[in-house]
């Protein structure tokens, strides 16, 4: 297979770059049924997320605004892809290597359409979820699968997940140790995004690779004298969701420090910079913590690059 007739697409959610793009961004989101499963028929989707969208908007143009305006995972996925195709040129590899967004652009129809155009013709995806899940990596491999048909592009298996990988694993476990440092005694909160309940029992496998991440992470350091707890985050309606609630976990800690690492978040974005910087951090002082601190993502830390890096080397 010619490298240069192949693309290696990374693979993400997306958000809003403006202020402007909140509420199409919260359209596209909500609007989406593979993403976000609302009650009620198919057909009402989209008038739904229309009307969520407005009511929405207001609020979180604020969050975006406390952050610099908008979401900055565009900039920090833009940072991973040119990384990760520093390294595939090393190694030899010429083809494109292109960022694909779920739900704000760059979309999967433009991107694909520009490289059939310059003569691609296989599509290996990569994601930047670690985890496994129908709603995030299923959804985008769906959409893929969708427009490659379309275009008679041949989607190849790609890397899809990496839960326990070493590079990965290494990657957090660099950056708790880091943290543990400075505060040796504290509580490692591991806080993953959550998902609904039904969408686990009906065999969505992200719990169980969350769940395989830690325990690989906890094998790892070996005892800690503050222990380790797993919590989820950025719950949404009124559905039962993956729990303990973060907020639940940090009420049990008072008189405590608490570290708290993004599992499920490659990147920082509304979740790691509003969510967990200002929201939990105010509630932690409320809740009487000695301490709260939340850790980096991993981002470009080397060993995450090297994940991708051998995972794409491994598929291609």
């Amino acid at each position: 297979m010619e490298s240069a007739r192949t693309a290696i697409l990374l693979l993400n959610l997306g958000g809003p770059v403006s202020q402007a793009r909140v509420e199409p961004f919260l359209r596209e989101l909500f609007g989406d049924r593979e993403l976000v499963r609302l009650p009620g028929p198919a057909w009402l989707q989209p008038h739904l997320a229309r009307l969520i969208a407005g009511l929405r908007a207001p609020s979180s143009r604020r969050k975006y605004a406390a952050i610099g305006g908008g979401s900055p995972i565009l900039r920090e996925s833009a940072l991973q892809a040119a990384a990760l195709r520093a390294r595939l040129r090393e190694a030899g590899f010429g083809g494109p290597v292109k960022l694909v967004f779920r739900a704000s652009p760059p979309r999967a129809r433009r991107v694909l359409e520009g490289l059939a155009r310059e003569g691609v013709t296989h599509l290996l995806p990569v994601s930047l979820y670690p985890h496994a899940c129908q709603a995030t990596t299923g959804s985008s491999l769906k959409e893929l699968a969708r427009e490659a048909a379309r275009l008679d592009l041949v989607l190849l298996p790609g890397a899809e997940s990496y839960a326990t990988d070493p590079d990965y694993l290494a990657a957090l476990e660099g950056i708790l140790r880091e943290g543990l440092r400075a505060c040796p005694g504290a509580t490692v909160v591991f806080s993953a995004h959550g998902l609904p309940l039904r969408q686990i029992r009906a065999g969505d496998p992200y719990e169980e690779e969350i769940r395989a991440t830690v325990g690989a992470l906890e094998a790892r350091l070996g005892p800690h004298p503050g222990g380790f707890r797993l919590a989820y985050q950025s719950r949404v309606g009124p559905l039962r969701w993956l729990g303990p609630g973060l907020g639940e976990v940090l009420a049990e800690l008072k008189g405590r420090d608490a570290l708290v690492l993004p599992l499920s978040f490659v990147g920082e974005h509304l979740e790691t910079l509003h969510e967990l910087d200002l929201d939990y951090a105010e509630r932690a002082a409320r809740l009487g913590l000695a301490s709260y601190r939340r850790l980096r993502t991993v981002g470009c830390d080397p060993r995450f690059i090297a994940c991708l890096f051998r995972r794409t080397m491994e598929a291609l």
